[in-house]
């Protein structure tokens, strides 16, 4: 990437259109139309790193920040369910508005059983 020494953190938002672009590509995702480079390498590292998809990252020589490419191959059996869980956009709008908020403290599991049980809520008879 081109800030070598931006501090960058997760982005939730660019997680879940990386995830969902990577579910619907059928092949390897190497960039997503409007977001920017850095944001992409360094979420999708994150990605290969919470254990939801395969990915190649090459990181510069002399930095341990953002990568300066990242090439998602596949989810993985927990990407695709994560992938399923954040599809719905009411939901996933439902989940930033009462977990991810700046302030709030959560965790990956945390989100992904949030999400589970809306799901189950909304399908449930």
């Amino acid at each position: 990437g081109v800030f070598l020494g931006l501090k960058m953190n997760r982005n939730m938002d660019a997680i879940r259109k990386i995830v969902l672009t990577v579910r619907d590509a059928g092949e390897a995702v190497k960039f997503i139309d409007g977001m920017d480079e850095d944001t992409f390498n360094f979420n999708a590292m994150l990605l290969e790193e919470a254990g939801l998809a395969k990915c190649m990252v090459k990181m510069p020589g002399n930095s341990n920040t953002i990568p300066i490419l990242v090439i998602v191959w596949r989810l993985t059996w927990d990407g695709f369910e994560f992938a399923d869980s954040i599809t719905d956009e009411t939901i996933w709008n439902k989940a930033k508005d009462n977990l991810l908020k700046p302030a709030s403290s959560w965790t990956f599991g945390i989100l992904t059983e949030y999400l589970k049980a809306e799901l189950k809520q909304r399908f449930s008879i």
